[in-house]
């Protein structure tokens, strides 16, 4: 079964054909709670989502029934090639983006573009088995190479299991174990990382090699007391781990090259006063971390008991502030003092991750209709 989304199915295509897709779709934007469709509507369009994230209800809506949909997916689908109505909602759950593609265009988008029908039914297939696995009762264990971790966490939810999902990385370490009561995250570490700042690095740090596997037995050495505890809904933590890892790779983006060293600029720390206090406390860890020895990105999210966005976020505040610079690992002399030419990268510093205004990578305007 493949896990590749909309993009990823995209670089794979010829030019002729990606024109094709950019040629019979068009993009459109809603805002936080807007309907895209709802129950009863005709069934015109299919939508594949550039940003943001779409809760699809069934009607009747039962407790548990909805499902987050997020970058790559694709709805509305099986109403547009049926021809029936609509028989759920669709609604934004955040800033939303999405591509547009009617439904009278089909036979001919598929026409040009044949592979497209393909990936059409490996997503609907992927759909059903999720609803298998969640009204079926089945044990779930497998590889996040067939399977997607939205997916995983979902059919845990929706089915209102309680018990432990353990992801182990390719040498069958365990990395990871999550606590569920009645489909709902309540405790749960990633690697250094406990609680929700565990659950944000999870989503946001997920490999292909590594497998899962979710027991209704609890773990015997864990003691709920010490622990910090998750008191947000599952579908808020979806919700926000979905956004938080968007603002991760724009985050990435920005800064380039991971293993690059941030190397401190000034003797003493200065925090400016327009500078967001919020961030201060982690900015002066990070700092300690950096004083005597320059250190990369990795190495100081392994030090830091927060998400790696939270290490992207305030670094990007010690940059603007001059309090440090990111050079190069091979051009590092272990001195304080960094010559201009060595700090990375040569346009400035990375800009802040969270700026939610950042523009998703959609398909060519050029080749679309907006």
């Amino acid at each position: 079964m493949s896990q590749g989304n909309f993009f990823a199915f995209c670089t794979s295509l010829p030019l002729l054909e990606l024109k094709a897709i950019g040629q019979f779709s068009c993009v459109r934007h809603y805002g936080e709670g807007d309907l895209v469709y709802s129950a009863g509507d005709e069934s015109n369009e299919v939508f594949i989502i550039n940003r943001g994230v779409v809760e699809i209800t069934p009607e009747p809506a039962l407790p548990g029934s909805s499902t987050l949909l997020c970058r790559g997916d694709i709805f509305g689908e099986t109403g547009a090639f049926t021809r029936t109505r609509r028989d759920q909602t669709a609604r934004a759950c955040a800033l939303l983006s999405v591509q547009c593609f009617a439904a009278k265009d089909l036979p001919e988008l598929v026409r040009r573009v044949p592979s497209f029908v393909l990936f059409l039914c490996e997503n609907m297939t992927r759909r059903l088995f999720q609803v298998r696995l969640s009204e079926g009762g089945c044990e779930l264990v497998g590889s996040l190479v067939n399977f997607d971790l939205i997916m995983i966490y979902q059919t845990i939810a929706r089915s209102m299991r309680t018990g432990v999902l353990v992801l182990n990385d390719g040498r069958g370490e365990t990395v990871s174990e999550f606590c569920f009561e009645n489909g709902t995250p309540r405790w749960g570490r990633f690697q250094h990382l406990r609680g929700e700042e565990a659950f944000w690095q999870l989503f946001m740090q997920p490999r292909k090699a590594w497998t899962f596997s979710f027991s209704g037995e609890s773990p015997i050495d864990v003691d709920w007391t010490e622990q910090k505890i998750v008191t947000s809904s599952a579908e808020e933590m979806l919700i926000r781990a979905i956004q938080m890892r968007d603002e991760f790779e724009r985050a990435r983006e920005s800064v380039g090259d991971e293993t690059a060293l941030l190397k401190r600029q000034q003797l003493n720390f200065i925090w400016p006063k327009n500078n967001s206090k919020e961030v201060r406390p982690l900015a002066e860890e990070i700092w300690q971390i950096v004083y005597n020895q320059p250190t990369s990105l990795i190495d100081i999210c392994a030090r830091c008991n927060v998400c790696a966005l939270k290490v992207y976020e305030t670094v990007a505040e010690m940059l603007r502030a001059g309090l440090v610079a990111l050079v190069a690992a091979e051009q590092d002399e272990n001195s304080p003092d960094a010559e201009p030419d060595q700090v990375l990268p040569e346009a400035g510093e990375p800009s802040p991750p969270n700026a939610s205004t950042a523009p998703a990578q959609e398909i060519p305007a050029t080749a679309g209709r907006d």
